[in-house]
């Protein structure tokens, strides 16, 4: 069966298709950083003017010559700020799953192509991350709490601030997207 299986990337074309988007990024007035949390090398995509960035995860170990071997590792990208205090994502992590079907002349190639088409999406979302109408902080995907046990209604996502609780900003998401 030739399903999709997990590829071992080489740390080389790994890095040099994350600094290649990094350039682009760059070209257009935005910051690529390169650095490691812990011991895996991450790197930061930040749009020009951007109130958040993309933070790549590589499941890298600096140094080492190809992401770790683990049948579900993966590269994860997170949308998100960075504050003195810690990183602050904004929404969910993405994992981007090392796999391409196994005919495919060029699987790392067919990993890549994914992982930059993931970033690229992430991109978008960082760069236009809405501004609190409070402060013009960042404003991060949330969630009501569930009603109790025995009530109508589901919990409904909504922008807060991540300067909560000091900033109590909210905005519809709904509001958002007609916006943009």
């Amino acid at each position: 069966m030739s399903g999709p299986r997990f590829v071992p990337v080489p740390a080389d074309r790994l890095l040099a298709e994350l600094r290649a988007i990094g350039a682009l990024v760059e070209g257009k007035g935005g910051r690529f950083v390169e650095g490691k949390w812990g011991r895996e090398v991450v790197v930061d995509v930040v749009p020009p003017g951007g109130r958040a960035l993309v933070r790549v995860f590589t499941s890298l170990a600096a140094g080492a010559a190809e992401v770790r071997d683990c049948g579900d590792d993966a590269v994860r990208i997170v949308v998100g700020v960075d504050t003195p205090e810690r990183f602050r994502p904004l929404e969910e992590s993405q994992k981007i799953l090392r796999t391409a079907p196994q005919g495919a002349a060029d699987r790392v190639a067919v990993f890549l192509e994914r992982l930059r088409e993931a970033i690229r999406q992430a991109y978008g979302r960082a760069r236009d991350a809405p501004a609190c109408p409070r402060c013009g902080r960042a404003m991060a995907v949330r969630s009501t709490k569930p009603m109790a046990s025995g009530q109508l209604g589901a919990s409904r996502q909504f922008y807060g601030c991540i300067g909560f609780p000091v900033c109590r900003g909210t905005m519809d998401m709904d509001a958002v997207r007609g916006a943009g």
